[in-house]
């Protein structure tokens, strides 16, 4: 599975000497530094954590002291640079970034630092719950800045941006407009607010409605944070930025006329301009550079701001979802009707089965009685009794296959005047009922068997109509999600498809530009699914197919060993896992040893894989291969299956044994045993699968064994050794199976008189 190629490592970079290009970051460091909010000064040390390069740590613990400096007395500078000291020192012993854990760790430090400064200022409650409120803002500041941050340095490689990426710029921007607060032009001109009006211009001019007016509120709210108007100012910023968006058709003067219109709307419901904490000509001043700013500045502004990206509708596919529902439960009915035709044929010769008695008896009168004096008392008036007589004889001819004249009852042959020939006759004639009753009983039982076919078949179709359906959906909300989290890390994606089923399963069909990391969109994924997911093909259609990996795993090992004296096992094992994350182990025993009984074991192997691999539940597979073995076209062919199922997502697995023998359980110290309920496949025509479920953890160990093992023991209670021998400690299940196998040959004095196969799995957590 691939990685991401280049992974955060522990910051060991020395620390450099500045360059040109720090200047940019050191600027806004110093504004961020300057901005203040209730007299608190938690912006210089979230931005110094978020955004600063830690190699010239020094530059900005400087800067960060410059703007604390002019901007507040220099008691609080202790406070601050405490902060900036211990994240510094945090940084260079992280193995990685982490948005949330970094977050809570510059809040600590603003906590510790605060602490020290209130060693000498401490007054009284407020002062510790001041504190607290700073610790908070500056870890929430912490990750705007890094979201701010991360779509800034990224620009170029972005198509959109994310509502939450917009949000944290616009909260950005509002702070260092904060931090020029205080520099006044003549006439009471504040710079601060000139740059608020510029800044939600440019929003009104490339972003949407939306995102122009969040823009405003933000831009708005955050410029004026440290004064009692900042709500006031939110409210105007906001909505003369929507006007000003209404109007971008026009182009920059559309916007800044907008702008304008809005900002007298809100002059007209104050009353007064002096009320308001913009004056006309700050407005004024903003509008006019906005409107003369050259068309390079804007491109240059606008690669700030990204193009949204439109997904298709799935409309096509609820309609194909629609239409093969439709024509799988047509199928169904097709095979219902099947079935129930060969069951009502089945049910009528059923019936008349009873009657072949009597048609017996019969035959045997026609043949014997006719002509004799007393034929008209033994068939009338003393009929009760004749039919009792002729039972027990028919009971007689059933055990020991045929008739003698020795074995008829002495009370028969002195009512009976032609015993001999009744003798003779009645041989004759069960002779032929018994041939038909064969014939007769064979095409009732191929035909029931052919009807649980059909009956199988049917219930596959509407469970296939019934997972169309139901069995998967496709997740819009996800999609959209994932387009903007893709892009915030440099990945344009152009078509995407999120499916997730019934069970959990998540499917994720993306279509990219070659060449992208696959480590960074598993990760993206991850994120955004919250369940691990990892780069499985490319699809038929060129799409990059991803999906959600099991929570546990399976290790499993197998040993076997053949009967003394015979070339081949009769036991077949295999073991898969299907793409609904079931791993499956299933154990079959034919009957006897040898060739004969390994063809037995593999073609019920065979035959449940396919099945089960094909969508089959357990209990239809088993029920079609049970009537299909039933059959015996040529022989008798029936074996043990013993079928373990793991949901490897849940940890729940399912025991299905039909005549196979006990498996064994280990949780932790507790042993439990799971027996066998029922005849091996092919015996009987209807066999009730029942299925024993049982909860794994991490480290469970499951051990499944043919009879051989669990038979092999002299003088001993069966499986009590295996019992203490799966208690002991093994490295790998290779040692366990191998030490159970030899265990179970010394326990059998060393002769191998049955074949002999174990299976030991230890369920493990991802």
């Amino acid at each position: 599975m691939s990685q991401p190629a280049v992974k955060r490592q522990r910051n060991t970079e020395m620390l450099r000497a500045p360059s040109v290009r720090d200047v940019g970051m050191s600027m806004l460091l110093l504004l961020a530094g300057r901005a203040s909010v209730l007299g608190l000064f938690p912006f210089g040390v979230a931005f110094f954590a978020s955004c600063f390069d830690k190699s010239i740590a020094y530059l900005g613990i400087t800067v960060l002291s410059i703007a604390l400096m002019t901007s507040a007395s220099s008691a609080v500078l202790t406070k601050y640079l405490v902060a900036a000291l211990l994240f510094w020192i945090y940084t260079r012993f992280r193995n990685k970034e982490n948005l949330v854990l970094d977050a809570a760790c510059v809040g600590g430090a603003v906590m510790v630092g605060g602490f020290v400064f209130l060693i000498y200022t401490y007054v009284g409650a407020y002062d510790i719950l001041m504190l607290f409120v700073e610790s908070i803002v500056t870890s929430l500041m912490y990750i705007i800045f890094k979201k701010a941050h991360g779509l800034i340095a990224n620009r170029k490689k972005r198509t959109q941006t994310a509502q939450d990426e917009l949000i944290s710029i616009s909260v950005s921007v509002g702070v260092f407009i904060t931090g020029l607060s205080g520099i006044v032009f003549p006439y009471n001109i504040s710079l601060a607010n000139i740059v608020s009006v510029y800044a939600v211009l440019c929003i009104a001019l490339h972003g949407g409605i939306a995102a122009a007016g969040s823009g405003g509120l933000c831009i708005g709210f955050m410029s004026a944070i440290s004064s009692p108007s900042a709500v006031v100012t939110m409210g105007i910023f906001g909505i003369s930025a929507l006007f000003g968006n209404l109007l971008k058709s026009f182009g920059r003067f559309g916007v800044a006329l907008g702008f304008l219109g809005g900002s007298a709307v809100t002059l007209l419901y104050a009353g007064s301009a002096s009320s308001l904490p913009v004056t006309i000509i700050e407005t004024a001043i903003g509008a006019v550079l906005f409107v003369l700013t050259p068309n390079k500045v804007q491109w240059y502004i606008k690669s700030f701001f990204a193009r949204s990206l439109k997904l298709e509708t799935v409309s096509a596919d609820v309609r194909v979802k629609e239409y093969l529902s439709m024509q799988l439960e047509k199928s169904a009915k097709a095979f219902k009707s099947l079935e129930e035709c060969f069951s009502n044929a089945s049910e009528k010769r059923l019936k008349s089965y009873n009657k072949d008695v009597a048609t017996l008896f019969d035959e045997v009168a026609d043949r014997v009685c006719e002509g004799c004096p007393n034929a008209v008392k033994c068939w009338q008036s003393d009929f009760t009794r004749t039919y009792r007589s002729i039972m027990l004889l028919l009971d007689t001819i059933e055990t020991r296959g045929i008739l003698e004249f020795t074995s008829v009852p002495n009370s028969f042959k002195d009512k009976c005047l032609r015993p001999d020939l009744f003798v003779v006759e009645f041989n004759h004639v069960y002779e032929l009922y018994k041939k038909n009753l064969v014939r007769t009983g064979e095409a009732v039982t191929s035909r029931d068997l052919v009807a649980r076919q059909y009956k199988e078949m049917s219930s596959l179709m509407d469970t296939m109509a019934e997972n169309i359906c139901s069995g998967f959906t496709f997740r819009e909300d996800l999609e959209e999600t994932l387009i903007a989290e893709l892009d915030k890390v440099g990945i344009m994606a152009f078509e995407i498809s999120v499916i997730e089923s019934s069970h959990g399963k998540m499917e994720v069909y993306l279509g990219t530009s070659k060449g992208t990391e696959v480590g960074k969109i598993e990760n993206v994924l991850e994120s955004v699914v919250e369940t691990p997911m990892g780069y499985e093909c490319d699809s038929a259609n060129g799409l990059m197919k991803f999906v959600s990996r099991a929570k546990f795993t399976a290790d499993i090992a197998i040993r076997q060993i053949s009967r003394d004296f015979s070339e081949v096992s009769g036991d077949s094992i295999d073991t898969f896992v299907t793409e609904d994350y079931k791993q499956y182990v299933i154990l079959s025993d034919g009957m006897g040893s040898g060739k004969r009984a390994m063809f037995e074991s593999h073609i019920t192997l065979k035959l449940l894989r396919e099945f089960l691999q094909s969508g089959f539940g357990v209990k239809t597979s088993i029920d079609m291969i049970n009537s299909a073995l039933c059959l015996k076209l040529d022989y008798e062919c029936f074996s043990t299956v013993d079928l373990l199922c793991i949901d490897l997502m849940t940890g729940i697995c399912e025991f299905f044994k039909i005549g196979g023998s006990e498996s064994i359980v280990l949780h932790g110290p507790n042993v439990e045993t799971v027996f066998s309920v029922s005849l091996p496949v092919g015996m009987l025509p209807d066999i009730k699968v029942q299925g024993q479920a049982k909860r794994l953890d991490d480290g469970d160990i499951i051990i499944m064994m043919s009879d051989g093992i669990s038979e092999a023991g002299f003088g001993t209670v069966r499986t009590d050794w295996l019992k203490k021998e799966i208690k002991m400690p093994f490295d790998t299940m290779d040692e366990m199976a191998q030490s159970v196998i030899e265990n179970a040959v010394k326990k059998s004095r060393d002769a191998v008189i049955d074949d002999m196969t174990v299976a030991t799995i230890r369920l493990i957590r991802n």
